[in-house]
């Protein structure tokens, strides 16, 4: 018979899952090249150009 978790418990499990997942997530955006990470800063000039 398994024995129950406690809310406590299971509480620091999802807060160190959700750590983990918030650092895996930050590592593969910094991984990314400068001009990808920075996109979101990007504005259409014209149908070629953006800039910063």
């Amino acid at each position: 018979m398994k024995k129950r978790i406690s809310r406590k418990k299971r509480l620091e499990a999802l807060k160190k899952e959700s750590d983990l997942a918030l650092r895996d997530q930050i590592r593969r955006l910094l991984a990314l090249p400068m001009d990808r990470r920075t996109n979101f800063l990007r504005k259409r000039i014209s149908y070629r150009i953006s800039c910063l």
